[in-house]
Parts: structure tokens; C-alpha cells; sequence
């Protein structure tokens, strides 16, 4: 629940689809209606784990920030950060594969074979909450997830959890341990 963890109070929605034919989707929802559904009962320590999301947003940006363009020397007549050539002159028309300014950030993307290094619940024997807690987060007071890499977007977006689509056999070769300092 949205409201226990001191964040926000009206949760993020989202719609998801139910593995099954039809019968095995509505049976599996008559059982699971009004529940919570915790962490720990989709996923495992050790499972590769796809994660979407939504990036950060950061407004209409030039091709410099945009697309990564090199600034043109000094000496160029128009402008020093727009790309040297749009185009020919036939077609008569700008191509979309020339970088342009537009929209940056605020993209949905995907983040491939992440593994779950642990999960659990924050007030159980171990608390995961550094002194003063997570920067620019607060504290975790509910069900955690722990993923080793990075996820996309801002503190406090939502993201989606699936299991891999395809998974990795280096990625799923690789074990790791929690290691506590006391």
C-alpha cells in the first residue's frame, strides 16, 4: 500500500495483463481480488528481472544535449551548436535522421536482465535504511526490492517489474552475496 510507505498518497496505476487462457485469469482473480500482493511472492534472490519505466524529463533540448553532436569550430559561419548540414538540396525536405531540437527525456525505455540481489521487508531482522535515509527518497518502511545496475527515471517514479523476456546466460551465471558490516 501507497500510504504506509510516507511517499505519496494516491498510488501509481497500472494496467497489466494475466498470464492464461481466460477461465485461469478470471479463477486466479476471484482468489487474489482485495489482497496484497507482496514482492516476495513474484520474484526471488537471484532472478533476472526486466524494468521499465519512464525517464526523467528534461524539456526541449538542442542536438548538442539531444543527439550528442560535436560542437563546430569557432570559425563557422552560422551557429556553433547545430549540425553542419541538414541535408541535400533534393528531396526538398528535411530527413529525420538529421539531429534536431525536440523533446528530451521523459521516453519510456527498458532495462534488460537485471538480477535481484535481495528482497524482503524493511522491518523485519534486518533494517536496509541508512542514518538519516535515501537521498532525495526518505525511508523504506515496507516491502524492497534490491536490483544490481540502475533503473531509468527520477526517485519516487514508477516502474514496472517483469521477468526477463530474454535472459541472459552470462548475466544468469553470475551469483552474488549480501555481505552485512557490522
Amino acid at each position: 500500500m501507497v500510504k504506509r510507505t510516507g511517499i505519496k498518497k494516491t498510488p501509481d496505476l497500472a494496467e497489466i495483463a494475466i498470464a492464461g487462457n481466460k477461465e485461469q485469469a478470471i479463477a486466479w482473480l476471484k482468489e487474489n481480488v482485495g489482497k496484497e500482493i507482496t514482492i516476495e511472492q513474484v520474484f526471488k534472490p537471484l532472478d533476472l528481472v526486466d524494468v521499465r519505466g519512464i525517464t526523467k524529463g528534461k524539456g526541449t533540448q538542442g542536438p548538442v544535449k539531444r543527439f550528442g553532436i560535436s560542437l563546430r569550430q569557432h570559425k563557422a559561419e552560422k551557429g556553433r551548436r547545430r549540425p553542419g548540414s541538414i541535408g541535400p538540396w533534393h528531396p526538398a525536405r528535411v530527413s529525420f535522421r538529421i539531429p534536431m531540437a525536440g523533446q528530451t527525456g521523459y521516453h519510456n525505455r527498458v532495462v534488460y536482465n537485471l538480477k535481484v540481489l535481495a528482497l524482503g521487508k524493511a522491518s523485519e531482522a534486518r533494517d536496509i535504511n541508512p542514518a538519516g535515509g535515501w537521498h532525495k527518497y526518505g525511508l523504506i518502511r515496507t516491502h524492497y526490492i534490491m536490483l544490481v545496475g540502475s533503473v531509468q527515471g527520477p526517485q519516487k517514479r514508477q516502474l514496472l517489474l517483469t521477468y526477463a523476456l530474454r535472459p541472459n546466460k552470462k548475466q544468469t551465471k553470475k551469483n552474488y552475496e549480501l555481505v552485512e558490516l557490522v
